[in-house]
């Protein structure tokens, strides 16, 4: 299995759109790992980890031929994770000599947004997107089988099962990728239990960084160090799983060097946009 992380960054990315604090003008003025767009995922060239504002930038950036990604999995409405407008272009006369449909994963409140996506364009439906509602808990088989996919509740937005995150297991090798999401409910640990995944390679929500523990919505370093230690508990993962810290906004404060210096003790490695890890 392959994970691509496309951005790592936050909804106003870092550099932010208007921010003039110490690290947006560092990040301004070395690039590289520092430059973070907003947060979205490919996992094997098949399976799209959401789609914000930035999944043009990212079809330019990385190569990619949106037409043929088959799966798309959201995990919840904001508009770093979901911008429907722009998955309307899929739409004929924007899009031609594509045939193939895209299947659209998220829950009931993601669907609210991708049928408002459509109503602007004065359409309700169209054989090249096709809306799957999920919630947490579930699981079921997409690609023929290829992928199981799991369900996990987040604790993000309204905290009323609107946000989730996925696992994803293709029968040798599984994934888990949270994002965004606060400190996990007992329920969302519940439904991680009930799937019974062993997670070769585990993302985690990282907005804080290592200097804001005490945030609702979001995660840090620490927060993640207890993930880890939990799923290490429940048999989930062990000594070979690889544990990365992504999703970082420019209110951490720490440059990617900076990061990494935190991490790897926690034994986390930071994700960079373009970072792909085959495992």
């Amino acid at each position: 299995m392959k994970i691509t992380h496309l951005g790592t960054g936050a909804a106003e990315r870092i550099p932010a759109l208007f921010c003039q604090d110490e690290l947006c003008i560092h990040a301004r003025e070395v690039g590289g790992k520092d430059v973070r767009t907003q947060a979205q995922a490919l996992v094997d060239d098949t399976v799209l980890l959401d789609f914000g504002g930035d999944s043009y930038l990212h079809a330019i950036r990385y190569g990619l031929n949106l037409a043929q990604i088959p799966v798309l999995l959201v995990t919840h409405w904001h508009s770093d994770h979901f911008y429907g407008e722009d998955l309307a272009y899929r739409l004929p006369d924007y899009a031609n000599n594509i045939t193939a449909t895209l299947d659209v994963y998220g829950t009931r409140t993601v669907g609210e947004f991708f049928d408002r996506a459509l109503h602007l364009e004065e359409t309700e439906e169209t054989p090249r997107l096709r809306f799957h509602t999920v919630t947490g808990g579930d699981s079921f088989p997409i690609l023929d089988g290829r992928f199981t996919i799991h369900v996990f509740e987040a604790t993000h937005g309204h905290r009323d099962g609107d946000c989730v995150f996925y696992g994803i297991d293709d029968g040798d090798k599984a994934l888990l990728y949270a994002h965004d999401t606060g400190p996990l409910t007992e329920t969302c640990w519940q439904q991680i239990a009930d799937a019974g995944v062993r997670y070769d390679y585990v993302s985690l929500d990282c907005t804080g960084g290592y200097t804001h523990n005490g945030m609702s919505i979001h995660m840090s370093l620490p927060r993640n160090a207890e993930v880890r230690e939990r799923l290490m508990e429940m048999g989930l993962a062990d000594s070979s799983t690889s544990f990365v810290a992504n999703h970082f906004s420019h209110n951490c404060g720490s440059t990617h060097e900076q990061l990494v210096e935190h991490a790897a003790p926690m034994g986390f490695r930071v994700a960079f946009d373009g970072m792909s890890t085959e495992f």
